[in-house]
């Protein structure tokens, strides 16, 4: 958010879409975003008041004329709804306890975990991953927040969001893998079809179809022939990623620390690695990129150039 405007007033031309293009984009994919989003909900529940601008003025010219301490004339600033309720969002964030019945789910490193959510829809997380959802109203509009990587197997019923920062992905009814980690978002579709929407772009992608994209690029097309995400069986594929991602998911699966030295990590890997034997994991990852790795301790190795 800009620290040049005052924040009452920036969320009041957020709500009333009075933000420009590059301004829009900017609040989107801050870290408050999400939240604000969410809370937003809890706003438009919130009964609409109503002004009387003509009892109010007549009100305010009794007041003046009965007030003798002061001979200057009080001004009354009147704000649209939209500039009040931005006020109202930012109460209700310091009593969003009370408001909300937040529930969020967090996995560690080296950990995933499979939640039943309140509309019998599944949800596995990746290791080092969270999601979040509103206990109240989740059954009502089926809208939950992800960062890092999870696969869903959404029942049947009303249109089911995940929200993310670099995109919101949006079902019927259907089995997809959402991967949304930094500035990368890659959604694959295993049954139905899904909506995938990131700044202005959408796709749709029925089964056996994927789209991907990093910071500044657009939503791109590819094909898929596995019926379920190869980290589901406790393996990690990788096709044309960089040399760093293939090291945060070594990270992320084995809890440890890898130290790259001299190496590039911008370098380009295909490959897998299994997520039950640490020396098979980095010797498959590894080798191939003619890298060597050494233990440093138990929880960390350094890479270095063969």
């Amino acid at each position: 958010m800009k620290s040049d405007m005052n924040k009452d007033d920036f969320l009041g031309k957020w709500l009333s879409g009075e933000l420009s293009n590059e301004e829009r984009k900017a609040f989107e994919n801050s870290e408050d975003y999400l939240a604000y989003k969410d809370i937003l909900k809890g706003v438009e529940r919130l009964e609409r008041p109503v002004f009387d601008v003509e009892k109010g003025l007549k009100e305010q010219k009794i007041y003046n004329a009965s007030y003798n301490k002061s001979k200057s004339s009080k001004v009354i600033k009147l704000r649209t709804w939209m500039y009040s309720a931005a006020a109202v969002i930012l109460v209700i964030i310091g009593l969003r306890t009370i408001f909300f019945q937040d529930v969020r789910i967090r996995t560690e490193m080296a950990q995933t975990q499979t939640i039943t959510l309140p509309d019998n829809s599944v949800v596995t997380l990746n290791a080092d991953s969270s999601l979040k959802y509103d206990k109240d109203s989740f059954t009502e509009d089926r809208v939950l927040q992800l960062q890092g990587e999870a696969f869903f197997d959404v029942s049947k019923g009303s249109t089911f969001t995940v929200s993310t920062k670099n995109g919101e992905i949006t079902v019927l009814g259907t089995e997809f893998d959402v991967y949304s980690r930094n500035k990368k978002l890659e959604v694959h579709c295993f049954e139905g079809k899904v909506s995938v929407k990131k700044d202005d772009n959408e796709v749709i992608l029925t089964q056996g179809k994927a789209t991907r994209s990093n910071e500044n690029e657009s939503l791109s097309l590819f094909e898929i022939t596995k019926l379920k995400p190869d980290w589901l069986h406790g393996k990690s594929s990788f096709y044309e990623v960089s040399l760093d991602q293939l090291i945060k998911e070594l990270e992320r699966q084995y809890n440890i620390k890898i130290n790259t030295g001299n190496v590039d990590v911008k370098r380009v890997f295909t490959g897998f690695f299994n997520h039950d034997d640490l020396e098979t994991a980095l010797r498959t990852s590894f080798d191939p990129m003619n890298i060597s790795y050494t233990f440093e301790g138990e929880k960390i190795i350094a890479l270095k150039n063969k």
